[in-house]
């Protein structure tokens, strides 16, 4: 959903078509909408959380300059809580549950993963403690940020485990959180819903289009281009998650990449 996954065929290595991808997926539609000096887009094709907070705070660590002057905003698009990252054969491999891998031990491990710890109460209490954590981070370093579900509603992850009432939740700053606790309030679930088109499983050219205004909007109704204050989140009026008595199941059939 970040990565751009499917503008261009995704095996092909010319770099032209690359930078086609690159161009048209919504964070550089997002960085251009912001005036933004440069974007990096740091997603890999069927990334995890647990790769997006690694990966986040090694891209902050090694420029702590630019994140100390407050000259960055990060936008995370948080993927589904099923997929993990494991290390593998001397490199970081990522996983979801259900799809078949290439490397034996990679597939070993996954097929007990599945059988064993694939849990809808571990998948929910892991994203809470994902953003929570990431969240802490960005506000301690005073980092402008934003978040949001790429893929699967947090409203579907965090009431199937039980969580939608927690003391975790509401720890979340929902200003900062792009339609935290909406029932289909994922970019998946907004873009199907809103007619923009689609390339095998994941959006468009007008799909990205249509994210990336949404988050500026977002940004600029909310000044989140303003540095944080490292001071504890207000508790937000109202329940995030009172649009819809039932949470609905995981889709662990749906070969989603």
């Amino acid at each position: 959903m970040t990565y751009g996954a499917e503008l261009v065929d995704d095996a092909d290595p010319d770099p032209v078509r690359q930078r086609y991808r690159e161009d048209h997926s919504w964070p550089a539609r997002l960085g251009e909408f912001l005036d933004a000096d440069r974007v990096v887009n740091d997603a890999v094709i069927s990334g995890s959380n647990d790769r997006i907070v690694r990966t986040t705070i090694d891209w902050l660590a090694e420029h702590r300059e630019d994140a100390e002057k407050g000259h960055l905003l990060i936008v995370i698009g948080w993927s589904g809580a099923m997929r993990r990252e494991f290390y593998v054969d001397g490199e970081f491999r990522q996983v979801i549950p259900y799809q078949p891998h290439q490397h034996p031990d990679l597939q070993r491990l996954t097929d007990v993963y599945r059988e064993v710890a694939w849990n809808d109460q571990e998948c929910g209490a892991r994203l809470i403690t994902q953003v929570l954590s990431l969240q802490s981070f960005l506000r301690l370093y005073r980092i402008p940020y934003l978040f949001f579900d790429a893929i699967e509603s947090s409203f579907d992850t965090l009431g199937r485990a039980g969580l939608a009432d927690s003391g975790s939740t509401k720890m979340v700053d929902r200003s900062r959180f792009y339609r935290f606790g909406d029932a289909d309030g994922s970019m998946a679930d907004v873009l199907r819903a809103s007619g923009t088109g689609w390339k095998g499983r994941h959006p468009a050219e007008d799909g990205h289009e249509t994210w990336a205004h949404k988050l500026a909007a977002h940004v600029a109704s909310e000044r989140l281009l303003r540095r944080p204050t490292s001071a504890s989140v207000a508790v937000p009026s109202g329940r995030a998650f009172s649009r819809r008595g039932a949470f609905r199941s995981a889709n662990r059939d749906f070969l989603y990449p």
